[in-house]
């Protein structure tokens, strides 16, 4: 067989060359696309109230906020998606993540999202979904004129591509987003993002912008969307106990910080545990009592995943997450990590310190 032809059937095929060429494309001019983005944005208290879809704010997987949502460098499910597109390459081969989470008074938020790796390369779909519940309706003289169900909708395809077997990776995420209060608006916007490789077999770093597209437009009134900044980075300590650490930069808020830690054990061979814990300022000094502190646990049980996140909301009341996630296709080199908690918490590696006897 001659080179030509080993360099033929080695080419990947076009929709795959299609998406990498689009990628380059959109990050080339992700300079230019921003720059008036930033200029306009005030990121700081002032700003609050001048963007609209909130929603888009909420955390997704009751393991990523149990952690205080410091988890754009942690990514490795199906909400990679949602926290950092790039870090659908970190997947083993396939997985898919369910949400629920009963929120304030009658309101819910529900996700879901699919994912795939094909080599270096990954793709994902995900949905979030926020109701508010069925409201009275009246007209101008508070005459009834029955219900109505606002909600809120965003849907979410992303593409990731890794350089090299444990380089960097960037990933790109267009949503469409649509809201209704009683008429309807929608927008389009997509998030990029980029997750560095392993630095001493422990330490990760990632860096986001999500909600970078269009206005929505409710009668004559428009509105920016909740573009944000994010950097991340992750460290684990031993090989059950990791950390994780973000960096928020909101357009219309003050920056924040999250910080996040879990430690994961085997009970048998097929069964693991892990606690979890997190802080996240983002309402620090809005809400009166407790506020910012997120708890949880996790069940794992061979590739399916069990998480429960307990977030308290000072006085307005208790919020909760659980989320069953799925993943398949083993590694071919399963590490210690790996076999004590299937969900892989920070990093797969041998070189780590161990914090056990067994």
């Amino acid at each position: 067989m001659t080179t030509l032809k080993k360099i033929q059937q080695a080419e990947s095929p076009p929709w795959i060359i299609f998406l990498r060429f689009t990628l380059c494309t959109l990050l080339f001019y992700f300079s230019t696309l921003i720059s008036p983005v930033l200029a306009h944005a005030d990121f700081n208290a002032d700003a609050r109230g001048t963007t609209t879809a909130s929603f888009l704010k909420l955390g997704v997987g009751a393991r990523a906020v149990a952690m205080g949502e410091a988890y754009s460098a942690v990514a490795d499910d199906a909400t990679a998606l949602y926290w950092n597109p790039a870090a659908l390459t970190r997947l083993e081969s396939g997985a898919a993540t369910f949400m629920h989470a009963p929120y304030l008074a009658s309101t819910f938020y529900d996700y879901g999202a699919y994912a795939q790796r094909f080599g270096h390369q990954a793709l994902g779909v995900g949905v979030q979904y926020f109701s508010a519940g069925s409201m009275d309706q009246t007209d101008n003289e508070n005459t009834p004129q029955g219900s109505f169900n606002p909600y809120d909708l965003a849907v979410s395809l992303g593409y990731a591509y890794r350089f090299s077997e444990d380089g960097l990776s960037l990933g790109l995420a267009g949503k469409f987003i649509q809201s209704k209060i009683v008429t309807s608006a929608s927008a389009v916007a997509m998030d990029l993002g980029m997750l560095s490789r392993l630095y001493a077999d422990r330490l990760r770093f990632a860096f986001t912008t999500v909600n970078l597209g269009s206005k929505m437009k409710f009668e004559q009134e428009s509105e920016n969307l909740p573009f944000a900044l994010r950097l991340g980075s992750s460290l684990q300590l031993t090989k059950r106990w990791g950390s994780s650490w973000d960096i928020i930069l909101p357009k219309d808020n003050v920056p924040y910080t999250a910080l996040g830690t879990e430690y994961a054990w085997r009970v048998t061979n097929a069964l693991a545990l892990a606690g979890r814990m997190g802080y996240n300022s983002r309402t620090a000094g809005d809400i009166s009592g407790m506020t910012g502190l997120s708890l949880g646990l996790g069940f794992n049980f061979q590739h399916l995943a069990l998480d429960y996140a307990f977030l308290p909301y000072g006085g307005l009341g208790i919020t909760h997450r659980i989320s069953l996630s799925f993943k398949w296709g083993a590694s071919p080199t399963p590490t210690p990590l790996m076999t004590t908690f299937n969900s892989t918490p920070f990093a797969q590696t041998e070189s780590i310190p161990d914090d056990t006897n067994d």
